[in-house]
């Protein structure tokens, strides 16, 4: 058998009352309630900022196809000194051009999206805002791009 000595002197170590009754783990209401507050504040500002994007991205996406149709037709203005009288389903039939089938479709967009409107020296391209765009999106002869909501067929 092991011998056990007593020291006198030392007395046993015993934690405080309030410490072992009382356990500190978790999070308070109150710091719960304030974490729940910041998450709220945070997503009330980036959502505007995130539907703002989405806008311009799908904005981007029919004026990037908005300027390949214009370069088609102002290179027939530059052979022939008129724009086409056409209109888009004719003109994308022609051998002019040298945009494929299925060129002009996107992520919100086909090709049935896009019109046309021209001859002599004007000409207006534009996209059907249609479920995606709150307006309509044009291009004119000056390359000025302008949103505009009025009653053309959908």
């Amino acid at each position: 058998m092991k011998e056990q000595r007593i020291h006198k002197n030392r007395q046993p170590v015993i934690a405080p009352v309030a410490s072992r009754t009382k356990s500190v783990a978790g999070f308070s209401l109150v710091e719960l309630m304030i974490v729940i507050l910041i998450i709220g504040v945070l997503a009330a500002v980036a959502t505007p900022i995130y539907r703002g994007g989405i806008q311009k991205a799908i904005r981007a996406e029919g004026e990037a196809a908005l300027g390949s149709i214009r370069n088609e037709v102002r290179a027939y203005y530059g052979e022939w000194g008129v724009y086409p009288t056409e209109d888009l389903g004719k003109i994308m039939t022609q051998d002019w051009h040298s945009i494929n089938p299925g060129e002009l479709n996107g992520n919100n967009f086909t090709e049935d999206s896009y019109y046309y409107q021209g001859g002599g020296s004007i000409y207006l391209i534009g996209v059907h805002r249609g479920q995606v765009m709150e307006l309509h999106r044009s291009l004119n002869q000056d390359g000025v791009f302008q949103d505009w909501d009025v009653n053309v067929d959908e």
